[in-house]
């Protein structure tokens, strides 16, 4: 169709340059479309993370019974506990610190999360190469002075200050998960029997190679095993489920 005003002879009327016009105007506004909905839903996700962080932050997340919330108060203080009992019973740390460390320990622990044991490395003075050396502690590794202050200078030369806190705390952790999952095994009522599940690899402990695995739920023992040697217990209790449920 010629437009009105043109005649077909004019020199400014070129069919290919309008249709080629229209399509370079319609992908534009194609682009600016999908540009638009991107934002919008980039927004949307930005808000919807932001309410979800918000929702856990101020603990309107997914409700928790009043029962639930007080298990995981009384399982987190049963940890630090725990985790106390295994610092002091260590022998690696000075006994007049260790008040202070439990204390720090203490202020990083999470709500309804696992004792952040991080917070205890921190300081802002870094051990030197040769303070290192002389502590018999690996020169490769970063310590704050504040943090080896806490321990007794013989044990050093033993251990890995970071991982020894740390195992301590997983020994403590898993030891207070295996009782809750077992208690909640036994009020289901049909699991009769369970199996104590190792890792199964090289770092499980002597005793768990040898020891029976198959229990009745009210016969089986606590995790860890008493002999266990492993610098903490990585086994679980797996249940039995009857053929006949």
């Amino acid at each position: 169709m010629i437009p009105q005003g043109l005649n077909i002879g004019d020199r400014d009327w070129n069919p290919s340059l309008h249709s080629s016009l229209l399509v370079c105007m319609t992908l534009l506004l194609i682009t600016l479309v999908a540009f638009a909905l991107a934002v919008f839903l980039i927004k949307g996700r930005a808000k919807a993370s932001t309410k979800f962080e918000a929702s856990i932050e101020t603990g309107v997340g997914i409700p928790m019974t009043e029962e639930e919330v007080e298990l995981e108060r009384e399982s987190n203080k049963e940890i630090l506990q725990l985790l106390e009992a295994n610092i002091i019973a260590s022998g690696f740390f000075r006994p007049d610190k260790i008040p202070e460390l439990v204390a720090k320990l203490r202020e990083g622990s999470i709500p309804f999360g696992r004792t952040n044991t991080k917070v205890v490395f921190d300081g802002d003075v870094i051990l030197t190469v040769k303070e290192k050396k002389t502590l018999g502690l690996n020169t490769r590794m970063k310590y704050s002075k504040k943090f080896i202050e806490y321990f007794d200078p013989p044990a050093l030369g033993r251990i890995e200050p970071k991982t020894a806190l740390e195992n301590m705390h997983l020994s403590a952790f898993h030891r207070v998960s295996r009782k809750r999952e077992l208690l909640k095994l036994k009020k289901l009522g049909f699991v009769k029997e369970v199996e104590i599940l190792p890792v199964g690899d090289e770092s499980d402990c002597a005793e768990i190679k040898r020891f029976k695995k198959v229990h009745c739920i009210y016969e089986v023992p606590e995790l860890p095993l008493p002999a266990c040697d492993a610098p903490f217990c990585r086994c679980m209790y797996l249940a039995i489920i009857p053929r006949d449920i």
